[in-house]
């Protein structure tokens, strides 16, 4: 057996587990892993420096077409580098599995180069981690490294699916022979984990179903999915007219049904319980609406299901009742079926509409609100950003970056029936990796990606343009107001001397000659005329990324903003 067959054995086994992508960062103490990987006829591999913006590249990946990518780097802070992604990716649950290269143990802190504590570096903020024997002549050393590798990658498919490590010591020489031939067996032990749907029982069914039953109100709430779940949910609306309330990120809005997207305007002017729910279903992670959440937290329904295959316990709305440890694709399917059938075996009932048409009475109106507010309002990161997500191309996709460009689409809506599936990091909600995100994503579609970011986030993450395979699908919308505005719009900040200096972090940078060095089309916009003339090619076919910066006045746009929560307050405090 070669020296480093065992390390080899890895690639193999990755292959035959349908890891298909793998990001390397470039590394001496990872060669042996590097050299395996790109050699192996089966798999595609990106060399990208950067650790923190290759870590979410990978994730990005993963993301769009929900397999494992694996990332690779060597020892010492590289590995620290890559946890902002891993943190995202594990609340995301988006399955990565990280092998991190390592001194062997006998080496840690013992003045030597790049060497740190890596064992269980993540804490907390992983599925798992796992550490290799350092030395691997015996046979059973090969076997437990074979396990464990197969241990892990099960780990991350499996829901909920998220990151998992490996820490792999790896003595000198980690590099082959000049001469010396890679050799990927295929024999190499292979472990399949078999997982059932997990289902819920008749008893439990019966106990659902009349609590179901006793509840007048009942409300339907989603948050961030990438699921298919608009087909399930339309019926529940259109015939059962329960509302079904969902976020950007939820991803339901292209069901053409009469979903309720403008809950963000209009739960936190609601001064009675009105529109509290009896009974509340929700599903999904995170929710961006924060007034929504205020609301249901300050008007607790009687009872509240969770969907979720996660086994923690899970309560943003802090009036969890029930939690239910199954897929919500099975939840919703066979509830609505269960439903259906008592409906046909007891006669069909006119439903009471009267809940159902308070929530269409709030959506309609705060909607309208949003339509006249813009048709007055001037140029700004306001106005600008509601053009471009009625710009969006069909069957595209959109990634939303975190602070305001989130909550701007969240308050102006998607469109329904062009199939626009909408991301955001909302694991985190951190500013980092969202351009490199993005990238990934792009890299593993060939639908046009929008990424809609702001300046500090943009120029935070410059090095995600540092990528050799940067792809032509990308479209960049930058909303350049030269500082981290949000804090000139949330309470707190914008009444504190130190506002600019240590919040806002004013700059005055732009991204033309990076958009430029790195291969993209610039376009530069000042008004709203420049806007929509930048439109007019900025989804046009073209052998080139593009990027649209958009300038604006932050401090007007603060002001903007303050005006339209003025006006929603005043025409809608009748609710």
């Amino acid at each position: 057996m070669a020296t480093l067959q065992p390390i080899h054995d890895i690639a193999e086994i990755c292959f035959q587990k349908n890891i298909e992508d793998v990001i390397l960062c470039p590394g001496s103490r990872s060669a042996a892993l590097t050299i395996s990987f790109v050699r192996h006829p089966g798999i595609k591999t990106y060399s990208l420096s950067d650790e923190r913006s290759a870590a979410f590249t990978g994730m990005g990946m993963a993301q769009q077409s929900q397999k494992t990518v694996a990332l690779i780097c060597t020892s010492g802070s590289a590995a620290y580098n890559f946890a902002p992604a891993i943190v995202e990716a594990f609340f995301q649950e988006i399955p990565l599995l990280i092998l991190t290269a390592d001194r062997p143990p006998e080496w840690i802190h013992q003045y030597d180069g790049q060497t740190i504590y890596q064992k269980d570096i993540y804490g907390k903020n992983i599925k798992a981690s796992f550490e290799l024997p350092a030395d691997y002549s015996h046979p059973d050393a090969v076997w437990q490294i074979q396990r464990i590798v197969n241990e892990a990658i099960n780990l991350a498919q499996a829901a909920p699916k998220g990151p998992v490590h490996i820490n792999v010591p790896i003595r000198e020489p980690f590099y082959p022979a000049e001469d010396e031939s890679v050799h990927f067996d295929k024999q190499v032990k292979v472990i399949q984990n078999l997982s059932l749907e997990k289902t819920l029982g008749t008893e439990t069914w019966i106990d659902l179903i009349s609590i179901w039953n006793s509840c007048e109100k009942k409300l339907i709430a989603v948050g961030q999915t990438e699921g298919d779940l608009h087909a399930l949910l339309k019926p529940f609306s259109e015939e059962l007219l329960i509302p079904v309330v969902g976020d950007s990120i939820s991803n339901i809005h292209h069901a053409g049904a009469d979903f309720i997207d403008a809950h963000d305007i209009f739960t936190g002017r609601i001064s009675d319980d009105s529109l509290s729910p009896d009974l509340l279903i929700t599903c999904g992670k995170s929710f961006i609406s924060k007034s929504f959440k205020q609301y249901i937290r300050k008007n607790k329904p009687l009872y509240h299901w969770h969907i979720q295959e996660n086994p923690n316990l899970i309560d943003p709305f802090q009036s969890l009742t029930h939690k239910i440890e199954v897929s919500p694709a099975y939840f919703f399917h066979k509830l609505f079926e269960d439903l259906d059938f008592l409906k046909f075996k007891e006669g069909d009932e006119e439903e009471d509409a009267s809940y159902f048409n308070l929530w269409q009475k709030a959506n309609i109106l705060s909607k309208k609100v949003m339509a006249e507010f813009l048709a007055d309002v001037n140029y700004g990161e306001f106005k600008a950003t509601d053009l471009l997500l009625r710009k969006l191309p069909e069957n595209s996709i959109i990634h939303l970056g975190n602070s305001m460009p989130v909550r701007y689409a969240n308050l102006l809506g998607i469109e329904a029936l062009k199939n626009i599936k909408v991301y955001a990091n909302r694991g985190t909600s951190g500013i980092d990796g969202i351009l490199s995100t993005a990238i990934g994503q792009a890299m593993k579609t060939d639908k046009i990606v929008t990424c809609l970011i702001g300046d500090v986030s943009f120029f935070y993450d410059r090095n995600a343009l540092w990528n050799n395979y940067l792809p032509k699908n990308l479209r960049i919308v930058l909303v350049n107001n030269q500082g981290g505005n949000i804090f000139r719009i949330i309470d707190g900040p914008d009444k504190q001397p130190e506002l600019e200096d240590y919040f806002v972090t004013s700059q005055k940078h732009t991204a033309e000659t990076l958009a430029k060095e790195s291969g993209f089309i610039y376009q530069a916009v000042k008004n709203m005329n420049d806007l929509e003339v930048a439109f007019e090619t900025f989804y046009k076919n073209t052998d080139q990324g593009q990027l649209i910066e958009i300038f604006t006045d932050g401090n007007a746009d603060a002001v903007v903003f303050q005006e339209f929560r003025n006006i929603a307050n005043r025409k809608l405090s009748n609710l």
